[in-house]
């Protein structure tokens, strides 16, 4: 096995074999956006986040990127992953 890099440790931590670093600096970048883009209320910054998920979906899709939230909607066969000690 070869060693971890910074984004491979980061990314270890899952659920549901999901990394929880992006879906915490997906949300992240999303409500940075919405901040300066004036997006106020639960409503409206919950519909953000669901159209900021959405585009994400199929921003990976277009391109090809095989991610486990695209393998658990269908979209793409499970990514596969490299193991690093």
């Amino acid at each position: 096995m070869k060693a971890c890099t910074t984004i491979q440790r980061l990314r270890k931590p899952k659920i549901l074999d999901m990394s929880i670093f992006d879906w915490v600096t997906s949300l992240l970048a999303a409500a940075i956006v919405a901040y300066y883009m004036g997006i106020h209320g639960y409503l409206k910054l919950t519909l953000f986040f669901i159209a900021w998920t959405l585009t994400g979906i199929l921003i990976h899709a277009e391109l090809g990127v095989n991610t486990m939230f695209g393998y658990y909607l269908g979209l793409n066969p499970k990514p596969k992953r490299e193991e690093c000690a």
